[in-house]
């Protein structure tokens, strides 16, 4: 049997957050305890179709791979159907997801009893289609079935990994739609002219790892999913494979329309179409090969069509709209839409002979700076909303100096002044060349609501009230899994978040409606000019587990109080504090996850 196993620090990572079953329906029948440190006997089957795993040896394999990591290939399993989910609202058997995943959840083991069980979650139906009313027999305790999925140790349970398994066989009935292998070739470079197929992207993802990608790619393929406008953010999710019952698939994830463009919800990207994809792109938490999202990345073509023309010349291409003034100089540097206009008179990758000069206020931060390359990317635009945006890529710090730990850090709103030389990115993407552009000056208005972005959050959060203002993490508009650079109060007290080396930043999830802080994060507090006496932080309480990093948190290098489910630490008298973890231990225990945040100041 294949055996998949992670780096140690993969496994670390994936433990901290895999949270695929925190959202189940409850009551579910509880699955036999596991300690898994050694195989359950009486495994049967290599999980071939030709030899299926029995129960038990689904959950030895789900053993081997370990906390959190996710099996590259799919197994067949087989067994009797123990029990089916309860809807804890109505009480009614879910012999299906009746409405949009069309999956099913149940529990089966070799004798159709509760020893020795192994969970089916988010399971699709015969022919890897999605159950719907009528579309066959309903699931039933006793039923004899086969299951194709992937698998999982999620915690302590061996399970399907949810929404990438299905029903093979039910009570001896089968509609195919078994896997194929992997027999694509890798073809393409990754360049305009040679898009990567899927088989290269996926190749290109493993290879680039767990962090998106710096460079741009070009990815070719077909629609096998349909995608469909977000109606707030104006960008679509979607599968790609070489052919059109490829099981072998890219993610397009979060993708603008033709231009970077946002598209409207009847734009969608129909199931067949050929599509040419083109943004950053890596493997996500090392098992799911898909572009960067939040509009990193944006559709080339559709059926070599612009998504404009898909929809009828419904997502006209932004162009710049306002006045583009300034010579480019520093006594008189151009505004964004003037930058704009310069880079598009170059050619494709073609750099200004000069440096050039450009002022605008920041409206999205990808990063405030990178530890290992000393520079920051974020957009800046003459209004500083998300719209005739001009990319500050790769930018050193003040007097063209690599950024540090203790240097000012850039908000949504600040107003700047970049130079550098300026170029045309593949001939689309107007933009400071990497690494050869610089903070001329910098003007702190951190806070306005500027667009979204990968890092800088603006606007502000909290209630004030006295001396101290508490600040409910679920109320600050943050997107689930959204990784905030800095958050501005809504008394003007800020708070930087930095990886510290971790690949996990922090980051907010709305399971548990918390910011979580995994080890080596810190969030770093600067009140201005007030005075920070004390601190509290209300730790999130999921299933029996208190996450507050085991008490390994500190405040100025001072150890928090643990107090019930707070954190305390009373001082340090001073306008800054940073807090951080500190914590030596992996999965869940590590993890310090901040529900709210109670900030009091000297009077």
């Amino acid at each position: 049997m294949k055996k998949i196993l992670y780096s140690v620090m993969a496994l670390a990572i994936a433990a901290m957050t895999f949270t695929a079953c925190e959202d189940v329906p409850e009551p579910y029948p509880t699955p036999t305890p596991t300690d898994g440190s050694k195989a359950i006997e009486g495994a049967e089957g290599d999980g071939t179709l030709a030899n299926p795993f029995n129960a038990i040896a689904a959950t030895n394999a789900a053993k081997e791979l370990g906390s959190g990591n996710v099996s590259e290939q799919m197994y067949y399993i087989k067994g009797k159907v123990v029990s089916i989910a309860i809807d804890s609202k109505t009480g009614n058997v879910l012999n299906y997801d009746q409405g949009t995943y069309g999956n099913a959840t149940f529990y089966i083991s070799d004798d159709g009893t509760s020893t020795n069980q192994f969970y089916c979650y988010r399971v699709l139906y015969l022919g890897n289609k999605k159950w719907t009313q009528g579309a066959g027999d309903i699931l039933k305790v006793g039923d004899d079935v086969i299951v194709c999925a992937k698998i999982t140790m999620y915690n302590t349970t061996p399970e399907t990994q949810q929404n990438e398994g299905f029903l093979y066989s039910l009570n001896g009935k089968s509609e195919g739609g078994a896997p194929q292998e992997d027999t694509g070739t890798p073809a393409g470079d990754g360049s305009q002219q040679n898009p990567f197929n899927i088989a290269a992207a996926i190749a290109k993802c493993k290879e680039i790892g767990e962090s998106p990608s710096t460079e741009k790619y070009y990815v070719k393929g077909i629609a096998v999913s349909e995608g469909v406008p977000d109606a707030s953010f104006g960008n679509a999710t979607f599968d790609m494979a070489d052919t059109a019952d490829g099981t072998s698939k890219f993610k397009a994830f979060q993708v603008l329309g033709t231009n970077g463009v946002k598209m409207p919800t009847t734009c969608k990207i129909p199931v067949g179409a050929e599509v040419i994809v083109y943004g950053p792109i890596y493997n996500y938490k090392n098992n799911t090969p898909e572009t960067e999202g939040k509009g990193a990345a944006y559709i080339v073509s559709v059926n070599g069509k612009s998504t404009e023309e898909l929809n009828g010349g419904g997502n006209t291409p932004d162009t710049p709209t306002g006045e583009a003034k300034g010579s480019g100089t520093e006594a008189d540097p151009y505004n964004a839409i003037a930058a704009i206009q310069f880079a598009q008179t170059l050619g494709a990758d073609q750099e200004s002979e000069n440096d050039i000069y450009v002022t605008g206020i920041i409206s999205s931060i990808k990063y405030t700076y990178s530890s290992q390359y000393g520079t920051a990317t974020y957009n800046i635009s003459v209004d500083g909303k998300a719209n005739n945006e001009f990319i500050v890529y790769g930018s050193y710090y003040l007097n063209n100096q690599p950024w540090k730990d203790g240097d000012t850090q850039i908000q949504v709103g600040d107003e700047v002044v970049v130079c550098g030389k300026v170029v045309n990115y593949k001939g689309d993407t107007p933009e400071f060349a990497n690494k050869k552009n610089w903070l001329i000056s910098i003007k702190s208005n951190g806070g306005s609501d500027g667009g979204q972005g990968d890092g800088g959050q603006g606007g502000s959060g909290g209630d004030v009230s006295g001396n101290t203002i508490s600040v409910d993490f679920s109320s600050l508009g943050l997107a689930n899994q959204e990784k905030p650079s800095s958050l501005t109060l809504a008394d003007g007290t800020t708070l930087a978040f930095d990886g510290g080396g971790n690949t996990n930043a922090p980051a907010y999830y709305n399971t548990g409606t918390a910011l979580r802080m995994y080890p080596k994060n810190t969030m770093a507090i600067n009140a201005g000019s007030k005075k920070i006496v004390a601190i509290e932080i209300v730790c999130d309480e999921y299933q029996g587990t208190l996450y507050n990093a085991s008490g390994d948190i500190t405040a100025n290098d001072t150890k928090m109080t643990i107090d019930g489910t707070s954190l305390k630490y009373t001082g340090p008298n001073a306008s800054t504090a940073t807090i951080a973890n500190t914590s030596s231990t992996t999965g869940a225990a590590s993890q310090l996850r901040m529900k709210t945040l109670k900030i009091t100041y000297a009077e």
